[in-house]
């Protein structure tokens, strides 16, 4: 059983890795964001008790995160169904528990590269200084937070129609990422947008790293929302997967 856990978590990170897919969503696209807003609106200009080049760290590792999450996992889920792999497993020596928990732990160490790779080349360019401990933190909140976006991506992955599931997921990601305070300090947005966007899980996942950053601790709604919304779409995927083997 371990020999097989740790072989499908090997194929499910060497299939992540080569996915053009990952490079372009989760490392290029975020890091071409950062560096954009951090040039037009000034790296070193203060923004929400800190700087823009480290506000927009932050909040572009999450976009980042939360793109691997929906696009890596919850829209391969989508389409292992619609192909029928699914059913297949079934027939296999490889059990679900198995199967699903490599996925999670092949996703998890994707994401602390992730985190790495934009860190590193955020501090490079923009001379960013934190301290080791804010370095740290920072990167374990967003670290173990992105277990909230995992469930979401399994949320996402229960759609057997996968064209649907790239189409859901991609307004998904967007659309968490502009109403939740990714892209521009919530602060500024239209006061609806700003009711809308403090509840929402991406905004206290990039909170809790910019209340780190600022020398403070995460907010406890960060972590109510956070763990909430997780469970939640846990959950729920839990009972749509149930639903349908029963059908």
């Amino acid at each position: 059983m371990t020999h097989m856990f740790l072989a499908q978590t090997k194929a499910e990170s060497l299939r992540i890795v080569r996915s053009p897919f990952f490079l372009l969503f989760s490392i290029a696209m975020p890091l071409v964001f950062y560096f954009l807003f951090t040039s037009l609106n000034g790296a070193d200009k203060s923004v929400e008790s800190t700087t823009w080049a480290v506000f927009s760290l932050m909040s572009m590792t999450a976009f980042a995160l939360i793109g691997t999450a929906v696009s890596q996992f919850g829209i391969r889920l989508s389409f292992e169904h619609q192909e029928g792999w699914v059913r297949l497993l079934k027939l296999t020596p490889l059990t679900p528990g198995v199967w699903l928990g490599s996925k999670i732990v092949a996703q998890m160490a994707i994401h602390l590269v992730v985190i790495v790779i934009i860190f590193a080349s955020a501090a490079v360019v923009n001379d960013i200084n934190l301290t080791v401990g804010q370095w740290i933190s920072c990167g374990m909140w967003l670290w173990i937070g992105s277990l909230s976006l995992l469930a979401l991506g399994a949320l996402l992955g229960t759609l057997k129609n996968a064209n649907s599931a790239i189409a859901i997921g991609n307004v998904i990601q967007m659309g968490l990422a502009i109403v939740g305070g990714l892209w521009m300090p919530l602060s500024v947005l239209p006061k609806w947008m700003q009711a809308i966007g403090e509840w929402l899980p991406s905004h206290r996942f990039a909170n809790g790293a910019w209340n780190l950053v600022a020398g403070k601790a995460p907010e406890m709604m960060d972590y109510i929302i956070l763990s909430g919304s997780g469970l939640s779409f846990m959950v729920l995927s839990v009972y749509i997967y149930n639903r349908r083997d029963v059908a």
